[in-house]
């Protein structure tokens, strides 16, 4: 049993709502300045950006024998109208998911001036591509064909910020149905979970994670989120573990 400092909702520059200086190398800069141990990149739609950010701290374990381990995620939102992390045990899992979620949303012109830059990057923080389609859409696909898609390729579903009025599963279907089998949800960082949990009594009972929803770099969270999970610190610890780590707090 370890407690590891974690973020793990932050967005890129390949999201058309974070700043362009949320490149890969500045976010696991910033990681490691602040003394996290553990952050996802969770972009709208799009594991592009994870590749690099891996990378990235890789050179910094390399060269200063620390870095945070990075755990390739996306944001996506289900039929039902509200956003769910999806966190994956490696890169190419996350990839293929990319592609399945894109054959599953709607084909919509990035109007750049409106929505802004979707950057893809190397891990020198160069551009190499713009993704032409803008990711922060909805898609046909429901909660539980994600959930149960997710639980397929050994990822954890994580309904994302359940306190905010917007985009969340509570403030979409007032609760967490019975129907969603996971049990482990998130909150922003602005949530007082006694005050969330004197207003939904009957979601006392999950676990939760706390994150920063990070769109640009000050808002990163420092100096981190406390999560005990049922592993040992490890500095070659791998996507996997963790992620393993978060499935089983899923389903108790």
């Amino acid at each position: 049993m370890a407690i590891f400092v974690c973020d793990l909702h932050m967005h890129s520059a390949v999201s058309p709502c974070a700043e362009n200086d949320m490149t890969p190398g500045n976010m696991v800069s910033m990681a490691l300045l602040n003394g996290l141990d553990v952050i996802a990149v969770t972009d709208h739609c799009s594991a592009r950006n994870c590749e690099a950010a891996m990378k990235c701290a890789d050179f910094l374990k390399n060269e200063h024998g620390k870095a945070p381990l990075v755990i390739p995620g996306m944001e996506v939102e289900v039929a039902e109208g509200f956003h769910v992390l999806c966190l994956f045990p490696d890169l190419p899992t996350a990839l293929d998911f990319e592609a399945y979620w894109t054959s599953h949303r709607p084909k919509i012109k990035n109007r750049v001036e409106i929505f802004g830059n979707q950057y893809v990057m190397n891990d020198d923080d160069e551009i190499i591509e713009e993704l032409p389609y803008l990711l922060s859409t909805g898609s046909d696909v429901s909660m539980i064909e994600l959930y149960e898609k997710l639980d397929s390729i050994g990822a954890a579903a994580i309904p994302a910020h359940v306190d905010k009025d917007s985009y969340s599963m509570v403030a979409s279907l007032g609760t967490v149905p019975e129907e969603w089998k996971g049990r482990l949800l998130e909150v922003s960082r602005r949530c007082n979970l006694p005050e969330f949990w004197d207003k939904h009594p009957e979601l006392a009972g999950y676990h939760y994670i706390q994150d920063s929803d990070a769109h640009q770099l000050p808002d990163i969270a420092d100096p981190g989120y406390s999560l005990k999970l049922p592993i040992e610190k490890n500095p070659d610890m791998d996507a996997k573990t963790f992620v393993n780590a978060l499935r089983d707090l899923m389903r108790k």
